[in-house]
């Protein structure tokens, strides 16, 4: 039953990848249409998710779990920042197209995907964890993300990109958190509302994305399937490896290996089309990590749980 779920979330995401393939195919979308759109989702749905998502209610227990789960997730891109540094300095690429390798190897789908996957896997109570180790990629993915990415670009780098709504989005909803404040109903519902759209129109923009490209070049090429390999394999087995023998909450340690195994994420392409770099590359990324973890995930699963 577990792996039927797993297929079904995943094999979802390839429906919508296809509606957004065949809309740009057959002209109902164009080139300006999927611009605009990554710019509605970054600015505006990324940033009401991302405030929506660190509504998490303080008690005595959960802040134990707050804890441990921020410095194992913190340990992780910190750790995956460094390996990214390393292997793309002898990985032959672009300017433009490092950042956006190295965005693929510190950045999985920790929200979109993890959410479906850890509760097939490790249950339902798995989902407090899940939020919280989406604490730090909401923050690092519009500070650090947008460096690796924008730093790419022709010309001097314009600190000004840093601070952009989603960035602002996470230092409003990590105040929230610290402070303990609950937002009113209306507010957050309307905020989920917002943030819910993402990860339909993102899964869509990938697939007018991919629509552009030659059939031949759909498949990526060996860089793709060797970033792909570390973020799906390499690097969870390193994180159950090193993380055994110091945590005890199984629970903790499940959802930490399970979120580092899960592909890359969608907001790589929204973002690399947000801040005009390889935005094609991002997509195949998608696609290819995607497409691999049907076989990868029932595999870790079958092995570490």
């Amino acid at each position: 039953m577990q792996l039927i779920t797993i297929l079904v979330a995943i094999s979802s995401l390839f429906a919508l990848i296809g509606v957004g393939f065949f809309s740009r195919r057959y002209g109902i979308i164009n080139s300006d249409f999927v611009h605009l759109l990554s710019r509605v989702l970054v600015n505006i749905a990324l940033p009401a998710i991302t405030i929506s998502s660190m509504q998490v209610p303080h008690t005595a227990k959960t802040m134990g779990i707050v804890d441990s789960t921020l410095i194992v997730a913190g340990c992780y891109y910190i750790a995956a920042f460094l390996v990214s540094i390393l292997i793309c300095h002898f990985l032959p690429s672009t300017p433009s197209e490092k950042g956006v390798f190295q965005f693929m190897m510190v950045f999985p789908n920790t929200m979109f995907m993890g959410i479906p996957v850890a509760s097939a896997i490790l249950g339902p109570d798995s989902l407090f964890y899940v939020i919280l180790f989406n604490l730090p990629f909401n923050f690092l993915v519009f500070t650090m993300g947008v460096w690796l990415l924008a730093r790419g670009r022709p010309g001097k780098l314009d600190p000004k990109v840093l601070l952009s709504p989603g960035l602002v989005a996470s230092f409003i909803g990590l105040a929230l958190f610290l402070v303990g404040y609950t937002l009113p109903s209306p507010v957050h519902t309307g905020l989920e509302l917002i943030g819910s759209v993402t990860t339909p129109l993102a899964m869509l923009v990938v697939g007018a994305l991919l629509a552009t490209l030659p059939a031949a070049r759909l498949a990526g090429d060996w860089r793709i399937y060797l970033l792909s390999g570390l973020r799906l394999i390499v690097f969870p087995v390193i994180a159950f490896v090193v993380l055994s023998p110091f945590i005890t909450d199984k629970l903790l340690l499940g959802v930490a290996v399970l979120l580092i195994a899960m592909p890359v994420a969608a907001n790589s392409v929204l973002m690399s089309e947000e801040y005009k770099v390889d935005s094609t590359l991002a997509s195949q990324g998608v696609f290819i990590s995607t497409l691999l973890c049907l076989a990868t995930i029932p595999l870790l699963e079958v092995l570490l749980f």
